[in-house]
């Protein structure tokens, strides 16, 4: 869950309590890691005073930029360090991982010690990534200081510089082709993997008894916090929901008697839509395999089919859980509906305190 959806359950000073330690944290660059716990901590004091009644100001003060100030003064040089290390163990995972790929997808499989990469894609990912922090880093506070941004324009704004700097890379480094030793750049970083995942296992050992990472190092990933995640996912289904049958009933397609049924087609499209794509993914990895099985021989083919259907699986899985998780918040929504004995429109309109059609309220 992210901090939007947090800010969402505060009203009046609260949530302009929560939303000024949001805004300093953006205005500041903390690392992720640091900042989540923070903000975590104080959607927790600040929710408790919500509940209880008790004025935001007992927690904030009156001076929200002195507050937090302070309340984040416990940050440390050694908290950027281990933001910085874990960003590089990602660097280093994904660099494997295409190394492997790289050596094991060549047309003719070299020893390890022979095989060579070509440089042209890393020298390019890293001038990205090193242009792109330093822009982030240096235009992000200065704009939040004057106006405020949420997260998701960040997001936007941040996926389209991305292009546009990937897309100018490609341009400046193409037909390019840096041949570096492939063994030393996969034993660093498969190195660099083991010792991170190593001592940040002593580490927590350290902090908590056991090496494994429990639920209290990730606050989002409790049940308390995945329910506020659900609500939202049906806050959106159901805004949606209400939007189309607007729609359709502005075009005398259907009524508040009839919408039952057009939402029960659209299950249904959905989940024809899902098979259709689950298909697709089977279809790409077969049909490539059995290309490349006539290329070469069986046991690049069989790495080559581990390492593409692993790949696509992962994409698939991602796609998959969020259907599952919307189709069965779309279930409960059709059931309290039921339930309720109002027509689906007309719960709709209830559940989010909206008009039912413009200038009427839903009975």
């Amino acid at each position: 869950m992210n901090l939007e959806t947090m800010k969402s359950q505060f009203t009046g000073a609260y949530r302009e309590a929560f939303d000024g330690a949001y805004k300093y944290i953006l205005t500041h660059s903390f690392p992720a890691s640091y900042s989540d716990e923070k903000m975590a901590e104080l959607y927790d004091l600040l929710l408790t005073a919500q509940e209880e009644g008790r004025p935001a100001e007992k927690i904030v003060g009156t001076d929200i930029e002195a507050f937090c100030r302070e309340y984040f003064s416990d940050f440390e040089p050694e908290n950027r360090l281990a933001g910085i290390l874990s960003s590089l163990f990602g660097v280093a995972c994904v660099l494997v991982f295409f190394s492997l790929v790289d050596w094991l997808c060549a047309e003719e499989l070299l020893p390890f010690g022979q095989f060579r990469l070509n440089a042209s894609p890393l020298i390019c990912g890293l001038c990205c990534g090193f242009v792109l922090s330093a822009v982030f880093r240096v235009m992000q506070p200065l704009v939040m200081k004057t106006k405020k941004i949420s997260a998701g324009t960040w997001a936007v704004i941040y996926c389209v510089m991305l292009i546009a700097a990937i897309a100018a890379a490609t341009v400046l480094m193409h037909g390019r082709v840096l041949s570096i030793p492939g063994a030393p750049v996969l034993i660093c970083a498969a190195v660099y993997i083991v010792l991170y995942l190593a001592v940040s296992a002593v580490i927590r050992y350290r902090k908590t008894g056991s090496i494994r990472k429990k639920k209290a190092d990730n606050p989002y990933k409790d049940g308390y916090y995945r329910n506020l995640e659900d609500k939202d996912i049906r806050r959106l289904i159901e805004k949606g929901w209400l939007k189309r049958y607007r729609r359709l009933a502005k075009r005398g397609k259907t009524t508040e008697e009839t919408f039952r049924g057009e939402i029960d087609r659209l299950q249904k499209f959905n989940g024809v839509m899902q098979r259709v794509y689950t298909g697709l993914c089977v279809l790409m990895v077969v049909g490539s395999t059995v290309g490349v099985a006539q290329d070469t021989d069986l046991f690049n083919t069989v790495c080559y089919f581990c390492i593409t259907g692993a790949v696509v699986y992962g994409v698939w899985w991602i796609f998959h859980k969020a259907d599952k998780e919307n189709s069965a918040q779309r279930a409960h929504i059709l059931a309290d509906a039921e339930a309720s004995g109002m027509t689906l429109p007309a719960f709709l309109a209830q559940e989010l305190n909206m008009p039912l059609t413009d200038g009427q309220q839903g009975q």
